[in-house]
């Protein structure tokens, strides 16, 4: 598999987005990184493009992840959800992209984090309600919390 696959599944894993939002995100922090990630909260803030990220009914608006992890992606070559699963199939890995992001939910609730949180972070609140409630200092503390957990999700599953 090259880089690029394994980059992005790492990613996909690591920040509980959608797969087609993954993509669309490892993208833009190829292209648009100091637009994109935000360095004092740690925080790809999707809410700034609103067109790709805030839909009807599915929104994106931030995934905490560490810069450290970003700044290896910013190198790599651009993804495509047809290059992803051709790679995966000429690898014979008959995965649901999808799954990944089960696990992250369910994973990041097993390690402290409450429901509430994990909902922030996989983008099943309301617009309103994010600004109302949640774009605040309550990011920073949250930042610790989940590099923590993800600490943890990288030694259970990618060791």
């Amino acid at each position: 598999m090259n880089a690029e696959c394994g980059t992005y599944l790492r990613f996909l894993l690591l920040s509980g987005l959608r797969p087609s939002e993954a993509i669309e995100s490892f993208n833009l922090i190829r292209t648009k990184l100091n637009a994109y990630y935000n360095e004092e909260l740690c925080t790809l803030e999707h809410f700034r493009f609103k067109e790709i990220f805030l839909r009807n009914t599915k929104n994106a608006f931030i995934t905490i992840i560490p810069k450290s992890f970003v700044m290896e992606i910013a190198p790599k070559e651009k993804v495509t959800y047809s290059m992803i699963k051709l790679k995966l199939q000429r690898n014979q890995l008959p995965m649901r992209l999808d799954e990944l992001r089960d696990y992250y939910g369910t994973f990041m609730v097993r390690h402290g984090l409450i429901k509430e949180k994990v909902d922030l972070l996989q983008d099943r609140i309301g617009k309103s309600v994010f600004v109302r409630h949640y774009w605040s200092p309550a990011i920073k503390e949250l930042k610790q919390r989940v590099f923590k957990a993800l600490k943890e999700l990288e030694l259970n599953v990618l060791s």
